[in-house]
């Protein structure tokens, strides 16, 4: 609330914006509200009271709902946290709500028809991208009434192992009945709440064990009038005497109190069948059955989903789990942390135990239930436990010793099974586990007063927290699982959060029964059952709803034999100051994020403080493997001759029309706050790179208007180099770009430039629909953030991935290359196209209808012959380009980033295979990998061994853009799109889906002409043509080359002398002689500073000849030659082929399964070789020959 001085007029949006240049985001006001004056009291106070609600409508960041799904969401919001006006993009947690509230989301939602559970409000937090995954509920007719047995929880076998009697351990609520209502209505509403819950009709009877037997009987068995008695008064009398009619072995769960004259009703429920959140759902169902019954309709609440007994069996089942048991070792270790204080003694009872209640400021309150955690991204609970252990740290004087505590929670962990719904069962779920925090190094006076250096022992803090397993398990595994030795005393602190406790002060009618705050410390007498104590001090804490707000509540209790009144006082006021510290250093601007809260990224505490001095930090994370190898690409110097824009993305848009250009920049950047991976930063100076996502992402804009006096096509084309050479510089500039040129009146180059880093083709198509969206003013869906995608990616398993591609692989051994091997260098990029005719285009749809695959495979097919027919390899390789949107990553489809991966496609072939046989293959292969299409290609070529396996790319480009939903009905049109998206193989063939389908062939000049290429298109087409044409035929008959073609190599080369009449035939042996007998002393073979003259080669192949005859060496015949480049070669050659006999040379580099297959196809009838290379021979049905052997 601001009041505008005498210096000028006050914009709220200014205001707004300047505080967002200073300020963290999250303490940056959601609205500004300007006044001529601010309201006072009578006493010269603010009169908070008086002021006007502020107009959220108006807050830059505030959006309404867009559908009916968002609207009952935000209703729901807005009645769970009490907050008046909520936008679909406020995050849940943000305004207050804990885990204990994300379950009344979900109950509430039930009720509404929406199915959602509590973990899908903690990861989408917000109304829009809740209403994305929340499910219209069906009812699937199956009742689960929670009947029957029920197995014993952890928190049950807890209290069967207490030491001392448990038949009156309770929880009790008081609640004001609506003005009317009288005993018989009582009945009727408790009825209603014994047939709905079951756990209110629970039997624990002892077994043979010493444990419990646990059982449910049916509904009509347990009568309300048996356990209601009306009295006078709300006595302690009267309350404990009710408390005792609690029988758990009779099944006597609920004893309830009725004042008529008060309207007061005490419902004493023993702790068995009852939590905090069970209360919720009491209160609720008791004015959902006195709605119903005073209307005069028959009472029905609304089923449970999920009843305790399934819910108790699903935990027995979980405990032996491996990713719970692999938790007991961290476990053992916490239960090995020294107790802080002494255990309780026999004494020590909750009848005679200490209390104290206590009360925190509500302005205080409003601060931990929202900026606090916020700006620690953090829960409220977290904050509330560090300061806990900053006060007993305190307290004891402990610096540097563990705080050791025993921590409740609320168990409902719904994620343990699909379709688990606990949000309307009532029971007793809660968990309790051991933590232990170290607290130290900080002078008091610097925690109260919120000094700089809070923020670091706060984050340490939190990481600890982070760091420990699912509190759930320890209970399994204690309790659950026998093959687990987990034993020891619990902790002797006990600490737990209740959450926000009692409904908005909006909710406060006559016609309702509401919660009786008034009769909270009524309760106490009732509570203090002669039950040993759990912990020699304990605090129960929640926010209490009251008139000035919420009110963090504090309930100490004690044992009196540990510490004395004053002491706990002591430490319940330095527990508040503590907070208020918090508080105090969260108003000085600190905060921010720790290690855990950037997971899968990795780094340290003190880079992410880094990264925090140079950036405004929205998140962080890893970059993917893709990511990472275009990073290390953009490192790489490179030569004069390649490009150093290869990898900038660029869509360049022509539109006719009048244009607002604020509008569209303004849609550019919604569009970019949005998506804020298209303006994230990578950062190299860590052991990994990173991408930082920003708190105010912005695009770079250029508006340009040409200058009509020089070609209009070369200044575009001058803007887009300079835009393209931008975006690579990764290190300082934005990788995301826009440039708006005006050509003329009514037209514009709308140009979206991009490394490849951030975006992929597959999100073009996106980006530019929800910029025009935006610009057009259309609600844009809530966005898919990125993180989910690399965060699903990093929870792939990579040993299967891995496993999967080299059984694909197996046995693949030459790579299939067109370029040469070992290139690093790059030239300039080329580009050809074309089209194929529409009557062999519906032709390849038709054939790849009938085999059952995608026109996607059949083009693949083709391409694997031509590379066959270019390389002479019957086994070949190259890349594809998947989507990488996976399905099971909620949004992938409208998701904005680089997803996108290049994955293998491996042909093989024999002299037998048809069109039809590699359709099938190739369908085969894609199905094995399709769940492993993520693994990226450096780590496919590790885990099969290879350094390359291919350097051709083909993609097929279903990803058209749509010009016509870019337009509108104003005059606004878009005339052409070009994209423009290169990489650094030396041949990429893309095919674009059309009524033609579109061919375009890009291509590395230093390694192809524009010609060659263009035959090769040619020769791809012939292919196409030939496949569609008899399937069944062998891919061995299909004719590549043109009629032209073939006439043409008749004249050259080979053909042309096998064309030509042959001369009369002279062997190699006798051409030899006849040089030998030419020059006997002239110089045949030099080698390494030895020469043989033709006389000595002569002789020496002479000697070869004979030892070779006289081992069946002949015409018919061949031997194998293994030898490394030498004079010896030369005279192994001329001395087999003396024999008349061939040879076959043999790579001593090749592998030994290539070296066996070999000899076993040719059968030599000898080997020759040299000493050091006759191993690789051993184990062969051959004759091995030493070419040193002094006789030759």
């Amino acid at each position: 609330y601001l009041t505008e001085t005498t210096t000028g007029t006050i914009e709220p949006a200014a205001i707004r914006t300047a505080l967002a240049d200073q300020l963290p985001t999250y303490m940056v006001p959601a609205a500004v509200v300007v006044l001529d004056h601010l309201p006072l009291t009578v006493n010269g106070k603010l009169d908070t009271h008086a002021l006007p609600p502020p107009d959220y409508t108006n807050a830059q960041h505030y959006r309404a709902p867009t559908n009916a799904i968002e609207d009952i969401l935000t209703g729901i919001y807005t009645h769970v946290l009490g907050i008046d006006h909520i936008g679909i993009d406020d995050s849940f947690f943000d305004l207050g709500g804990d885990s204990i509230l994300s379950m009344q989301v979900v109950a509430r939602a039930r009720a509404a028809g929406l199915k959602c559970r509590p973990r899908d409000v903690f990861v989408e937090q917000t109304v829009a991208r809740l209403a994305q995954v929340a499910e219209v509920a069906v009812d699937a007719g199956l009742v689960d009434d929670g009947s029957g047995p029920v197995v014993a929880t952890p928190i049950m076998h807890w209290l069967r192992d207490v030491d001392g009697p448990v038949d009156q351990f309770n929880q009790t609520v008081v609640v004001r009945a609506p003005v009317g209502v009288i005993e018989a209505d009582v009945v009727v509403v408790l009825q209603a709440l014994l047939d709905r819950h079951a756990m209110l009709r629970l039997r624990a009877k002892d077994d043979s064990d010493g444990g419990w037997s646990l059982t449910v009987p049916e509904a009509d068995l347990v009568h309300a009038r048996d356990h209601l008695i009306t009295v006078d008064a709300l006595s302690d009398e009267a309350l404990v005497a009710a408390r005792s009619r609690l029988n758990p072995a009779a099944g006597a769960m609920l004893s309830a109190l009725w004042v008529p004259d008060t309207r007061q009703l005490a419902l004493i429920i023993h702790h068995l069948a009852v939590d905090a959140v069970s209360w919720r759902i009491l209160l609720e169902d008791l004015n959902i059955a006195w709605s119903q019954h005073n209307s005069g309709q028959p009472v029905e609440l609304p089923s449970v989903g999920t009843s305790f007994a399934r819910w108790s069996l699903l935990l027995a089942e979980h405990a032996h789990h491996p990713e719970v048991v692999v938790r007991a070792g961290a476990w053992r270790r916490l239960t090995a942390v020294p107790a802080t204080l002494p255990g309780t003694r026999p004494e020590d009872t909750y009848v005679c135990a200490g209390q104290l209640s206590v009360s925190l400021d509500a302005a205080t309150t409003q601060l931990l239930l929202g900026e606090v955690p916020a700006a620690f991204h953090a829960g409220v609970q977290d904050i509330l436990l560090i300061a806990f252990g900053l006060a007993w740290n305190e307290f004891l004087g402990a610096d540097g010793a563990p705080i050791g505590l025993d921590v409740e929670g609320h168990g409902r962990a719904e994620e343990l099974a699909a379709d688990v719904d606990l949000s309307r069962t009532v029971g007793w779920f809660t968990t309790k586990y051991p933590v232990s925090l170290t607290v130290s190094g900080l002078s008091w006076a610097e925690i109260v007063s919120g000094g700089p250096s809070l923020g670091a022992l706060v984050k340490d803090a939190k990481e600890q927290l982070r760091a420990l397993p699912d509190g759930l398990t320890y209970g399994l595994l204690r309790y659950l699982n026998p093959d687990v030795d987990l034993t020891g005393p619990d902790p002797s602190i006990g600490f737990n959060y209740l959450g926000r406790m009692g409904g908005p002060a909006a909710e406060l009618s006559e016609d309702l029964w509401l919660l009786s705050q008034d009769d909270v410390l009524a309760t106490s007498a009732v509570t203090a059952v002669p039950m040993p104590l759990a912990h020699t001090v304990e605090l129960n804490a929640g926010a209490m709803d009251t008139d000035a707000g919420p009110c963090l509540h504090a309930d100490w209790r004690w044992a009196r034999s540990a510490l004395n009144d004053a002491q706990i006082g002591r430490l319940s006021q330095l527990w508040f100051d503590a907070l208020v510290g918090i508080c105090a250093h969260v108003a000085h601007g600190g905060g921010g994020f720790t290690p855990s809260d950037i997971t899968p990224a990795r780094l340290s505490q003190r880079q992410i403080d880094e990264l925090q001095e140079l950036y405004r930090v929205a998140d962080v994370l890893p970059l993917t493997p893709l990511q990472q190898g275009l990073l290390f690409h953009a490192s790489t110097p490179r030569s004069s001759s390649a490009p150093s824009d290869l990898y900038a993305v660029q869509l360049d848009i022509t539109i006719t029309g009048p244009l607002d250009r604020h509008r569209l920049r303004q849609a550019v950047g919604t569009v970019v706050v949005r998506h804020p991976n298209l303006a994230a930063r990578f950062c190299q100076q860590f052991d990994q790179p990173v991408q930082v996502m920003l708190a105010d992402p912005e695009a770079a804009w250029r508006f340009i208007e040409l200058d009509n006096g020089i070609e209009v096509d070369e200044q575009i084309e001058g803007v887009c180099a300079a835009e393209r050479a931008a975006v690579c510089d990764l290190a300082e500039s934005p990788t995301f770009r826009v440039a708006l040129i005006r050509t003329a009146p009514d037209l514009h180059r709308f140009v979206l430039t991009n490394h490849h880093i951030v975006l992929d083709g597959w999100s073009l198509p996106i980006l530019a629909q929800e910029i025009f969206g935006s610009y057009y003013g259309h609600r844009l869906p809530a966005p898919a953030p990125y993180r989910r995608f690399v965060s699903w990616l990093a929870d792939q398993d990579r040993g299967a991935a891995e496993a999967a591609w080299r059984e694909v692989l197996a046995g693949f051994d030459t790579p299939t290359l067109v370029g040469p091997r070992g290139r690093t260098g790059l030239g300039r990029r080329g580009v050809v196209t074309d089209r194929v005719p529409e009557q062999t285009t519906q032709a390849l749809g038709a054939l790849a209808r009938v085999h059952h695959t995608t026109v996607n495979t059949v083009l693949q097919a083709a391409w694997a012959q031509l590379l066959m027919q270019l390389t002479g390899q019957r086994d070949v390789a190259f890349g594809t380009a998947v989507s990488g949107r996976p399905t099971d990553v909620a949004g992938a489809e409208s998701m904005v980033g680089l997803l996108i991966n290049t994955v293998p496609v491996r042909a093989r072939v024999t002299s037998t295979t048809t069109t039809a046989d590699l359709l099938d293959q190739l369908h085969g292969i894609n199905n094995q990998t399709l769940d492993h299409q993520h693994l990226a290609l450096t780590e496919i070529h590790r885990a099969t061994g290879h350094d390359q396996l291919f350097d051709t790319l083909f993609v097929f480009e279903n990803y058209p853009i749509d010009t016509t939903a870019l337009a509108n009905t104003n005059g606004l049109a878009i005339s052409q799109v070009t994209a423009r998206e290169y990489n650094h193989y030396p041949l990429t063939v893309q095919a674009m889906p059309g009524q033609e389908l579109g061919l375009r062939v890009e291509f590395d000049s230093d390694v192809f002409d524009e010609s060659s290429v263009v035959v090769l298109v040619g020769r791809l087409r012939a292919v196409l043509v030939a496949m569609t044409a008899d399937p069944r035929a062998r891919l061995s008959s299909i004719e590549v080359l043109e009629v032209e073609e073939r006439a043409r190599l008749d004249e050259m080369g080979n053909r042309a002398v096998l064309r030509a009449p042959a001369p009369v035939s002279v062997s190699v042996p006798e051409s030899f002689a006849t040089q030998v007998t030419r020059t006997p002393e002239g110089v045949a073979v030099s080698f390494e500073g030895r020469s043989l003259t033709y006389r000595e080669l002569d002789e020496a192949a002479n000697r070869v000849a004979h030892l070779l005859s006289g081992h069946g060496a002949g015409p018919g015949q061949c031997v194998a030659l293994m030898l490394e480049r030498s004079a010896h070669a030369i005279v192994a050659i001329l001395g087999v082929l003396k024999t008349g006999a061939a040879y076959l040379p043999i790579d001593p580099a090749h592998p030994a399964a290539r070296i066996a297959f070999m000899l076993t196809d040719a059968a030599p009838i000898a080997a020759l070789t040299t000493a050091d290379l006759h191993p690789r021979l051993d184990g062969y049905a051959v004759t091995v020959l030493d070419v040193d052997d002094p006789a030759i």
